[in-house]
């Protein structure tokens, strides 16, 4: 299996870039040229029926209903996107009820190892009468899965349903592992998955490329505006 020395992240970014040969590390381990590709993390796309984007606007706006001014990737606005959002949210169609009659999996976007997992915690939050977040007098926290790949870059997969984590800490998966179930736990007012994608610099990005965004996409398929990604490595 692969490995790569976070001291060197930036170097594998760049190669990328520019196309240069492929560095390596002072103990001469391989630092890889490409970065990862990413394939459609919910195979039953057809439970889900709408993407809520990375907000590529830099203003923050105030509370409220300005917090649905945001520029999506392609360019558009709120329901596309909401103000600050660092990631994207793929809502589950039939909501409560669709999540009661057994969801649907959530799967590893690319290989990785898991760096990171949050399980146990109450999965019917919502939206309360303030408009708020309620998660029911209990703790506002997420079940989560979070994989490292081998460009340094992670994936985050949020808001999964209690008990569902299928993968444990230091656990190499491949692409479609699965590694939960949507959910609707933590800051969450309707079940889905947020996805979201971080550098080696802790920064969160937009796998979409597009007007607003970078001029690559990360997906292996990017798919139709207003539609999901290609199946890409999960598909069979």
């Amino acid at each position: 299996m692969w490995r790569y020395h976070r001291a060197v992240r930036p170097l594998i970014f760049a190669a990328a870039l520019v196309g240069c040969e492929t560095p390596t590390s002072p103990d001469n381990e391989i630092i890889f040229e490409e970065p990862v590709r990413f394939g459609f993390p919910l195979p039953e796309r057809e439970l889900f029926y709408q993407t809520t984007g990375y907000d590529h606007d830099p203003t923050v706006q105030n509370p409220g209903i300005e917090s649905g001014i945001c520029t999506s990737y392609d360019g558009r606005a709120f329901p596309w996107c909401y103000d600050g959002h660092d990631g994207t949210d793929y809502l589950l169609d039939g909501a409560f009820d669709t999540m009661d009659a057994g969801s649907t999996e959530i799967v590893a976007a690319a290989d990785g190892e898991v760096v990171s997992v949050e399980d146990g915690h109450y999965d019917r939050c919502h939206v309360g009468e303030d408009l708020e977040v309620t998660c029911d007098g209990n703790e506002i926290i997420a079940n989560h899965v979070i994989l490292e790949h081998y460009d340094g870059t992670q994936t985050m997969y949020w808001h999964m349903m209690k008990d569902s984590v299928a993968v444990e800490v230091g656990e190499e998966v491949t692409c479609g592992t699965v590694l939960g179930i949507v959910g609707s736990s933590g800051n969450s007012s309707f079940p889905h998955l947020h996805f979201e994608v971080v550098d080696w610099n802790e920064e969160s990005f937009d796998p979409y490329s597009g007007p607003e965004s970078q001029d690559e996409s990360w997906w292996e398929d990017q798919g139709p505006a207003a539609g999901f990604p290609g199946a890409g490595c999960t598909e069979s």
